[in-house]
Parts: C-alpha cells; sequence; structure tokens
C-alpha cells in the first residue's frame, strides 16, 4: 500500500515538473494560447455621402481592400444624403483618434468646417469624389467631373447629327452646392451652348433621387415636347429620365446619358432606352484613396497628378482617376470584362 501511495505520489510529482517546463506528457498535445488581434497603426476614417447609389457599394469595398492592403483599418460611416448625419460623423471619427479622415461631403461648401475640425486635432483631410470649399484641404482624390459632362454633350451632338436633328436640351443635375453636380452641368451647358443647341431647363434635385428626376422629366417632356436631349449628372437621374420617356412613348427617341454606370442604366444602354453612361471607374478611384491616405497618415504627401480650383480652395492637390463612356459597342470590355464584372 504504502508502494502504491509512493507511486502516485511520484507521477504527480513529474506532471508538475513537466507543466513547468513547458513539456506535456505522452500522448497529449498542448492548446495554443488564441493569438490577440492587434488593431492597426493606421485608422482611417472614411465617410460617404450616401449608400443609396449601386457604385457606393463597389467604392466603400474597393476602398477597404486597397486600405487593407496598406496595412490599415477602415471605421466607415454612410450620411444618408443628410448633412446633420455627416457632421455627426466626422465628429465620431474625430472623438475615436483616426490617423486620416477622407469624406465624400453632401454638400462640398458647407463641408469646410470638417477641415477645420479634423486640422484641429492634427488629423490630415482628404476630399473624395467630391470637392470641399475650404482652402486648406489637405487632398482631392476624384475625378474629371467637367470632362463627364463634356462626353455627355459631345456624345449627344454626335447623335443628333447622325439623326440629322436639332435639339432641345433637358439637363437634370444632382444637389446644389456639390462640386460634381456642378461641374458636369456647368460643362453640359457649355458645350451645347457653343454648338447653338437650346436648354429647355436645367433642374438640381436634392439627394439625386429618381423619383425626382421622374417627376421633372415628365414635366419638362410635356412643357415642351421637342425636346430630344437629357444629360443626367447620375445614373439614378437618368432612371427617372428613361422612365419618363417611356411613359410619353418615346422611348429610342430621346437621347439619354447618365453618369455612374450602374448595371440598371447598361441595361437600358442594350434595350435601346438609353443611350450613353460615363463609367467613373471608382474602384481605381477607392484605390487610389485609400493609398494616399495611408501615406498621409505616414506623414509622406504623395506627388498631386494635378491642383483644383474650386470656389475658395484653391491649388488644391489633387489625384483625379479616368472617366470612359460606355455604349452599346464598348459595354462588355469596359464594364464585363473589366470594372464592375456585371454579368449581362
Amino acid at each position: 500500500m504504502k508502494s502504491l501511495r509512493l507511486r502516485i505520489l511520484f507521477s504527480v510529482w513529474a506532471l508538475v515538473v513537466l507543466s513547468a517546463c513547458g513539456g506535456a506528457p505522452s500522448g497529449t498535445s498542448n492548446t495554443a494560447t488564441p493569438a490577440v488581434s492587434v488593431p492597426s497603426a493606421i485608422r482611417i476614417g472614411f465617410i460617404l455621402a450616401t449608400e443609396q447609389e449601386e457604385r457606393y457599394q463597389r467604392d466603400k469595398k474597393a476602398f477597404q481592400e486597397a486600405a487593407r492592403a496598406e496595412g490599415a483599418e477602415v471605421i466607415f460611416l454612410s450620411s444618408n444624403n443628410d448633412e446633420a448625419t455627416q457632421r455627426a460623423n466626422v465628429e465620431s471619427l474625430l472623438a475615436r483618434n483616426v490617423s486620416v479622415l477622407v469624406v465624400q461631403p453632401v454638400n462640398s461648401d458647407n463641408a469646410g468646417v470638417f477641415v477645420e475640425k479634423a486640422h484641429s486635432k492634427g488629423i490630415p483631410i482628404v476630399a473624395y469624389d467630391r470637392m470641399i470649399n475650404h482652402p486648406n484641404l489637405d487632398y482631392y482624390a476624384g475625378q474629371n467631373s467637367a470632362e463627364v459632362g463634356r462626353l455627355q454633350a459631345e456624345a449627344a451632338l454626335e447623335w443628333l447629327r447622325k439623326r440629322n436633328e436639332s435639339g432641345v436640351a433637358l439637363i437634370l443635375s444632382g444637389q446644389q452646392g456639390h462640386s460634381v453636380a456642378e461641374e458636369i452641368t456647368r460643362a453640359n451647358i457649355a458645350v451645347l451652348k457653343a454648338a447653338g443647341v437650346p436648354i429647355a431647363a436645367q433642374q438640381y434635385h436634392d439627394a439625386w433621387g429618381t423619383d425626382q428626376a421622374l417627376a421633372t422629366a415628365e414635366n419638362q417632356l410635356v412643357r415642351n415636347p421637342r425636346i430630344n436631349v437629357i444629360l443626367c449628372n447620375n445614373s439614378g437621374l437618368a432612371r427617372g429620365a428613361v422612365q419618363a420617356v417611356g411613359k410619353a412613348g418615346r422611348s429610342g427617341e430621346v437621347f439619354i446619358a447618365g453618369a455612374d454606370a450602374d448595371k440598371a442604366n447598361i441595361e437600358y444602354l442594350l434595350s435601346g432606352e438609353q443611350q450613353l453612361e460615363i463609367y467613373k471607374d471608382e474602384i481605381t478611384l477607392a484605390h487610389t484613396a485609400a493609398k494616399l491616405a495611408a501615406a498621409l497618415a505616414r506623414g509622406t504627401v504623395p506627388e498631386p497628378t494635378s491642383y483644383t480650383d474650386y470656389k475658395d480652395a484653391r491649388h488644391i492637390k489633387t489625384i483625379l482617376t479616368p472617366v470612359k463612356p460606355v455604349t452599346r459597342e464598348n459595354y462588355r470590355e469596359i464594364v464585363v470584362e473589366a470594372g464592375p464584372r456585371y454579368e449581362l
């Protein structure tokens, strides 16, 4: 009995020693301590004006992917096209000590206060997709909105020429006080006026609403049935125009251009209900902006490709990404084989 007790005590002692030395008895395995996730040293605050449009899902995904590749953490918020919500989002991210702030403003003019708030905490700020009206804005990452408007209007003129028609135009603009809406619209008007094409009406639309665009287009087509060109600042507005023209029984008789290349609008191109979309290549834009933000967070300032002037914001460092016209003839190359890779 005494011998049995000694053997048991010896066994217990051996287990204690092995455990203390990091070993394990034969036939057993060590349980690994779970890895602890360490937050990235770079935290990028990314705020979109809205996720309403299809393209902004692509912006968000592409930005997050590129930021992760840079070793950065992204804190994302959307603002539902509401300025008060966006102000609260900015305050929230600044309170969370982000390294850099990237903002697509709901209102380009009123977003200048975001620059001051960010700089008061020593945080650089990048205007994404749309300019922010402030002279001390650190950087702008966007597309050439004037080029979008020019491509739309020039394509409309070519369509009229091929049909041997004179034109009367309607311009459906996005939100007033919005740099992209104002730049596209300004370019539309400049090209049409230079060609002598009268503009029946130009109307801004809060929140870039499809239903609002539908109502405007329906009203204008009744008031001026000679309208045969409708230029729209984005795909959502163009969908309203397509619906209005269809209700008027004039599908295919009115040139309709949009911008963003949402899938529904590409399908309108294929059915002949719409004639042009501009693909802004938001995937390249998002990748570029994420890399830019990571560089700024590390204290480096990438070389700009150009400089932008917008009201009080003068000579702002800028990186612009390409815009591409999409038609029935080239849609496969741009949005099926590349870009969004739609299944159509």
